[in-house]
């Protein structure tokens, strides 16, 4: 899943990443909720792309888990996991994406509309979003599901989801990116439709994110740095063409 909408255009957009004040409080509900959980069972390991799920003894579904290392830096993951509009190029089955409302320099609420097979109807979702850096080089992004934010539409609405994404440089050039992810898809859906969004959304997602991360603008993002050393946001360099 993604947030924080570049406004009004991504190569205008420099994002202050410094404080973070509610992102600590959906951590602590998350780490609440995936603790109490069972063994990570693989579900795939293909392209590079490892997926696992496992359920949890408070949860319907089982959450999903994927790694995968890419060819980029966290500022170019970064800015493309800001480009809400751009789900809709890599995040599996995204028809729409856009941002609600900024509540800080670091947090959004983001919409999403996902199709499903026929005859499933589409799901819409609502995330408040929020990023921090952890270290001097990798990133935690934080997304919970608020679906009382905006009134009911024509699609089935998504109530329960929550997840992270964790950006952590490994050696020069490479960035494993790590995507974890609960979602009670709502209605009453077939097993084998929510057997297989634990593996086509994170695969197909993922390996759509590698080639879309190193093109631009995202390829042109970089790290800007506060006065200490530490990370603050990003910025964009380069060619935008």
């Amino acid at each position: 899943m993604t947030f924080f909408n570049p406004s009004p255009r991504i190569d205008d957009f420099d994002l202050n990443l410094h404080k973070l004040p509610s992102a600590l409080l959906v951590t602590a509900i998350l780490g609440l909720t995936w603790s109490d959980a069972y063994a990570w069972e693989t579900r795939l390991d293909e392209d590079g792309i490892l997926i696992q799920s496992r359920l949890t003894s408070v949860a319907k579904y089982e959450e999903f888990r994927a790694e995968v290392e890419i060819d980029a830096t966290v500022a170019q993951a970064i800015a493309l996991l800001i480009d809400i509009s751009a789900c809709t190029r890599w995040l599996f089955r995204c028809k729409e994406g856009h941002v609600i409302r900024e509540t800080s320099a670091t947090e959004r609420i983001f919409y999403q509309v996902t199709s499903l097979p026929f005859p499933a109807k589409s799901r819409d979702s609502i995330f408040h979003a929020a990023i921090t850096f952890e270290g001097l080089s990798s990133v935690r992004v934080t997304m919970n599901s608020i679906p009382d934010e905006i009134p009911q539409t024509k699609h089935v609405r998504i109530r329960e989801a929550f997840g992270t994404y964790i950006l952590e440089p490994t050696r020069e050039n490479k960035l494993r990116v790590t995507w974890q992810l609960y979602v009670d898809p709502a209605g009453a859906l077939p097993a084998w439709v929510v057997n297989s969004m634990l593996t086509d959304l994170p695969f197909k997602s993922l390996r759509a994110f590698r080639e879309l991360v190193q093109q631009s603008p995202y390829r042109d993002a970089r790290l800007v740095y506060g006065p200490d050393g530490t990370p603050t946001g990003i910025t964009f360099t380069g060619s935008q063409n």
